[in-house]
């Protein structure tokens, strides 16, 4: 199974973001997760031509009108979801939550890894190594987990230890969006774990 890289859009989009979706792609995004709610805005953005190829690749909160999409549950939404309920992503902030979505999603977003980008302030409680025994741990006792993709100030520069954890991707916001080259940062990222 590839080593996948998400992109997470910031929860305030520029007119700019619509525009780069494409070129993210291209340059080797696996999935976009983008937060915006559901809106007339969105939908627009969603119907243009130049987003069409690429529909499967993102992902979307639930709920949202247009089933063309990934669907990823906020924690509240997923804890009111019914028992057989499914979704694609959803986020956890504690590794024992992990075991109990299989089944439910595809993908889980962990987090954080190590002090956040784009929330000055917000990091781990656990070390790296001290997640990977972990994760060792709950994948030696558990079958067919979702994937886990780590979150949180994750860069270039640490992007290769996150594979050598034992997650199976990685989702990229402050690394992504505080770039003044957001596509050039994906070439990058993808490269650390090529």
């Amino acid at each position: 199974m590839p080593f996948l890289v998400i992109g997470v859009t910031p929860s305030a989009h520029s007119d700019t973001l619509w525009d780069l979706i494409p070129g993210l792609f291209q340059a080797g995004l696996s999935y976009l997760y983008v937060r915006q709610p559901d809106s007339e805005e969105l939908r627009r953005q969603l119907d243009r031509e130049a987003l069409q190829p690429y529909q499967a690749q993102l992902i979307l909160p639930f709920p949202v009108l247009n089933t063309g999409f990934r669907l990823h549950w906020k924690e509240s939404a997923r804890q009111q979801a019914s028992p057989d309920s499914r979704a694609f992503s959803t986020s956890i902030h504690d590794l024992s939550d992990w075991p109990a979505l299989a089944g439910r999603v595809e993908t889980v977003f962990y987090s954080p890894l190590f002090p956040s980008i784009s929330k000055p302030g917000y990091g781990p409680t656990l070390t790296l190594e001290e997640q990977a025994n972990r994760i060792q741990a709950l994948r030696r006792s558990s079958e067919k987990l979702p994937r886990l993709i780590g979150l949180g100030g994750i860069q270039r520069d640490n992007m290769a230890r996150v594979k050598q954890a034992g997650f199976d991707g990685a989702a990229v916001l402050g690394a992504l969006w505080e770039s003044p080259e957001p596509v050039q940062a994906v070439r990058e990222l993808v490269q650390q774990i090529a």
